[in-house]
């Protein structure tokens, strides 16, 4: 068998629906972190994000024959991912849902940084600066908190596909969700 990890996606399904099951393997292990950091990022809890983990891949495991090879196969997955993760909530009324409108009534944040401010973001490579970003994603709504993890896996296009929204929305809730970044991590590190 040649070497698996040079394929693509697709070819990859393609080899395990024609009997290679090394194929699924390297699928799994090509976005074991990426959909695991994913889903947990959304439900916050390890266990549900690993049983959630393997619910997408049984998915895919039980209808790859289905899939069809059309170079979408991250976006498929994280849709995937994005839908269990909803049947997960869905008796949950506790939490809020990712589809709920952002606190700012989806208006445009149009502040921006002062000069000179750019140092308060330097700082961010550091282990502090790293617990701080997280802290400021965790606070932010759960529409823009989305955005931000999916941009880390999918392209913008990728990201509408998945969320369902024309690329113009989700260019605009990526623009705000950083911009209330700036801003929370602006406003901290003046106290």
């Amino acid at each position: 068998m040649t070497n698996l990890s040079v394929r693509s996606d697709d070819e990859l399904v393609e080899l395990f629906v024609s009997g290679t099951p090394e194929a699924f393997e390297e699928l799994v292990l090509r976005y074991k972190n990426s959909l695991y950091q994913y889903l947990l990022s959304l439900v916050h809890d390890d266990g549900a994000a690993g049983d959630l983990f393997q619910e997408v891949f049984l998915a895919l495991y039980k209808h790859a024959d289905g899939f069809k090879a059309q170079g979408k196969f991250k976006a498929w997955l994280f849709l995937t991912a994005r839908n269990k993760a909803f049947n997960y909530f869905r008796d949950r009324k506790d939490i809020a849902s990712l589809d709920a409108p952002d606190e700012e009534g989806n208006e445009f944040w149009h502040e921006t940084l002062a000069d000179g401010e750019a140092g308060h973001l330097e700082k961010l490579s550091t282990q502090e600066g790293f617990e701080q970003l997280r802290r400021v994603i965790d606070s932010l709504p759960p529409r823009q908190k989305e955005v931000i993890y999916l941009r880390q896996y999918l392209s913008f296009a990728e990201m509408a596909e998945v969320l369902h929204k024309p690329l113009g929305t989700v260019l605009a809730d990526c623009h705000r969700a950083v911009q209330k970044i700036r801003n929370l991590l602006v406003s901290e590190a003046t106290l």
